[in-house]
């Protein structure tokens, strides 16, 4: 008899405990969806922020290349231009469209046995100089 009592106890018990388990687990499923969804509308924001700078940058550089160019030529008339100053024209389109469209690019570092080339140069270096 006693030991009836003692494990139907226990069933409320277990009962319960799992009762409160389900219960935290819904809420914290439900603050990792909010989490989620804030995390999405935060960098949303910030994206959008960060086009914004970049495509002003984008044009400021524009205008001072432009600015170089019209005095170099002026300048510089009878000589030719090597340098090249790393920017793109941008008659292919919007600035969005250019970025969405651009794969990463691939460090020195990412490419396979670029790290080996770079210790061995530098080690050459390092035996030049001790020389």
């Amino acid at each position: 008899m006693d030991a009836n009592i003692r494990l139907s106890e226990e069933v409320v018990r277990k009962t319960q405990s799992y009762q409160k388990l389900k219960s935290e687990a819904e809420k914290c499923l439900l603050q990792s969806e909010r989490f989620s969804n804030e995390k999405v509308e935060f960098e949303s924001a910030v994206y959008t922020k960060f086009v914004a700078i970049l495509n002003s940058k984008k044009a400021k550089l524009r205008e001072l290349r432009d600015r170089i160019s019209k005095n170099g030529t002026a300048g510089k008339a009878s000589k030719e231009d090597d340098s090249t100053d790393g920017t793109e024209s941008y008659d292919e389109g919007s600035d969005d469209e250019i970025v969405k469209a651009e794969p990463a690019e691939e460090t020195v570092g990412d490419l396979p046995g670029s790290s080996e080339a770079a210790a061995s140069s530098g080690l050459r270096a390092r035996k030049r100089t001790r020389k």
